[in-house]
């Protein structure tokens, strides 16, 4: 049984976890009222019920921020906008552990190149079946 003291300490503890998700929870409803710019760049607030992760034990966060990143084909610095986390986490279904790498001119030389690869492909089976018929 416990003792009136053991009582109130579990009390106690939950009012401040309720006080504390409380709080969070008004951050960020102020943050979604309204992008935040700051010294690090523009502040988006994320929906936790959209993000996808495959982790056991995800890591989503309250908020998206701008950050830059070294392009992995050129080594170029380029910035990573948080509306463009928001849309590649929310709407587009990509991994919240995923990162981006590649800047947006390799993006497109890379969209290209796997576009005449799969274009090859296609033309050797349909060689390969006219062959064979």
């Amino acid at each position: 049984m416990s003792s009136s003291k053991q009582k109130r300490q579990k009390l106690k503890l939950t009012r401040a976890e309720k006080k504390a998700e409380l709080e969070r929870a008004e951050r960020l409803a102020a943050l979604r009222k309204a992008e935040v710019e700051l010294n690090e760049g523009t502040i988006v607030a994320a929906d936790r019920s959209k993000v996808v992760s495959r982790s056991t034990v995800p890591k989503i966060p309250d908020y998206y921020r701008d950050t830059w990143f070294t392009c992995k084909d050129c080594g170029e610095q380029e910035l990573w906008t948080a509306r463009q986390q928001q849309r590649w986490y929310e709407e587009q279904g990509g991994e919240i552990e995923a990162i981006a790498i590649r800047c947006h001119a390799c993006r497109q030389k890379e969209k290209l190149r796997r576009e005449a690869a799969r274009k090859t492909h296609l033309e050797g089976l349909a060689r390969k079946r006219n062959a064979t018929a």
